[in-house]
């Protein structure tokens, strides 16, 4: 029943029809969510670098196309905290199509020079998912990662928390504010 009432299409012939663009600004995200994302063994330097953040489609990974323009993620991983905040400037598109910029050239980011070839090799171009993300605030070595006891993650690739204790902690010792503060 809420579906026939809610029906978009049938929404859209009652007011007289609009353009498809005009649809994307109707549902355009206006208050950035919050996600963290999980980067399990892939190279931070090179998502630094690009401005990226990638999972591969299997299992939990599909949930990076959850993310859309305007989301702040906090990038996680796991052994070493949280190691950056950015916000989310294009949502999830396969290897093949993800661009980055190379001395000024929009390049395909397998054919991208990487701080990590090894990374990018163990990378399944058919499976694997790129957002890209401006870095707003982030730490260049792993190892200088944060966590704190009583902080949550969870053992999905991409996820929003119910309780936003630990982004604030995050938020906090990166001593990010963004106009949604």
């Amino acid at each position: 029943m809420a579906s026939d009432i809610w029906n978009p299409d049938a929404i859209k012939e009652i007011v007289g029809g609009w353009a498809d663009d005009d649809e994307k600004d109707f549902f355009k995200n206006e208050k950035g969510r919050e996600f963290t994302v999980g980067y399990a063994e892939r190279s931070w330097p090179d998502a630094l670098e690009y401005g990226f953040l990638s999972a591969n489609f299997g299992g939990s990974g599909k949930s990076i196309y959850n993310v859309q323009v305007g989301d702040t993620v906090y990038c996680h991983i796991a052994g070493y905290g949280f190691v950056g905040i950015g916000e989310c400037t294009s949502t999830a598109v396969p290897m093949k199509n993800f661009k980055v910029m190379v001395d000024g050239a929009s390049t395909p980011v397998a054919d991208a020079p990487w701080k990590s070839e090894e990374s990018k090799e163990k990378l399944d171009p058919n499976k694997e998912v790129f957002i890209e993300v401006a870095w707003k605030k982030y730490v260049t070595d792993i190892n200088d990662g944060y966590w704190e006891k009583g902080m949550t993650t969870v053992p999905l690739v991409v996820y929003m928390l119910n309780d936003k204790t630990t982004h604030q902690k995050v938020r906090d010792h990166f001593g990010y504010a963004d106009s949604a503060d």
